[in-house]
């Protein structure tokens, strides 16, 4: 459960049109106002916010520029001279000092973002303030954060977020998101509408923990041919481990059953605790190997014991 600093809360619906009929243009338009107002509210009143357009292919980006000073106009401005059904509409959330969106003139920020993949966003610890989908089972999210943080701390939270969940390694301080309300026009997609899931407005006292990567090195290939899933037993890891590791990767190694939901989070959340506190490769894959949570998805299917292990280590920069 998320700590919460409620005495900062703002209305939990936001905007008064709150994203309800997405197929009105008038009112998605002032969903849009409302909810950028609410994510910038509280920057310094000379510092600069971007959006951005591109075609519907993707190309031609445009980058557009919004004073605090005057961001009702500039944001009525852009989103009526851009429409969301001709263009990919993109925001970023921090705050700059300069007209141009490079970290050297990013100010302080109070948030959190996450390109969250191919992840599960139930399993974010702390839950996202802000979530909304941008295509068929794929979100972004952003944290509001209890105070400012300096650009490396907010970008630090934010790395810690996507590694240790398994979101997009794009942490950095200039990071651009879809806009709740607009239209993914990827070929791929048959147009789905960025639609919010859910938010929070109350502040969030929690921070992630970074991930503490060893420097380990494994190749793909070692992946493959050399893990051994059947050397070590997984109560004895978890024995040898656990004054180390968190509460729920300790609780998660001794289940027999798979209780909790979202069975790949289960498996991501043991692989990264185990690798964050020095367990070999192979003590990983005899753990995960033996967990109800793989066996449930993947029953003695050993290509996806190592695929799943490449694609986690990769996650976390541990392959090669």
């Amino acid at each position: 459960m998320r700590s919460r600093v409620n005495n900062k809360a703002r209305p939990r619906l936001g905007h008064p049109h709150a994203f309800k009929d997405y197929e009105d243009d008038g009112k998605i338009h002032q969903s849009m106002v409302g909810f950028l107002q609410d994510v910038w509210q509280g920057a310094p009143k000379d510092s600069y916010f971007f959006l951005a357009t591109s075609d519907p292919e993707g190309h031609h980006w445009r980058e557009h520029v919004v004073h605090a000073n005057n961001e009702l106009v500039g944001l009525n401005t852009f989103f009526h001279a851009h429409s969301r059904w001709e263009h990919n509409l993109y925001f970023c959330p921090n705050p700059f000092s300069q007209k141009r969106r490079k970290k050297k003139f990013a100010l302080p920020s109070s948030v959190g973002w996450c390109d969250m993949d191919d992840s599960y966003p139930t399993a974010y610890q702390p839950e996202a303030s802000l979530l909304w989908e941008t295509s068929p089972e794929r979100y972004q999210a952003l944290w509001l954060w209890d105070k400012r943080h300096s650009v490396e701390e907010a970008e630090n939270y934010s790395r810690a977020l996507a590694e240790r969940h398994g979101g997009d390694t794009g942490f950095s301080i200039t990071k651009m998101l879809r806009i709740p309300g607009s239209i993914n026009h990827k070929p791929k997609y048959d147009e789905p509408l960025v639609r919010l899931v859910s938010r929070d407005w109350n502040r969030i006292a929690e921070r992630p923990e970074p991930l503490a990567i060893k420097g380990r090195s494994y190749s793909s290939q070692t992946l493959v041919l050399d893990v051994d899933y059947r050397s070590h037993k997984r109560l004895d890891v978890l024995k040898k481990h656990r004054l180390k590791l968190d509460r729920t990767a300790k609780q998660l190694i001794r289940h027999n059953k798979a209780y909790a939901p979202d069975r790949s989070a289960q498996i991501f959340h043991m692989v990264t605790s185990l690798h964050e506190v020095g367990a070999s490769l192979d003590e990983i894959a005899s753990v995960i190997w033996d967990s109800p949570y793989f066996q449930d998805k993947y029953p003695d299917d050993t290509g996806a014991l190592h695929a799943e292990l490449s694609r986690i280590m990769s996650k976390i920069g541990c392959a090669s």
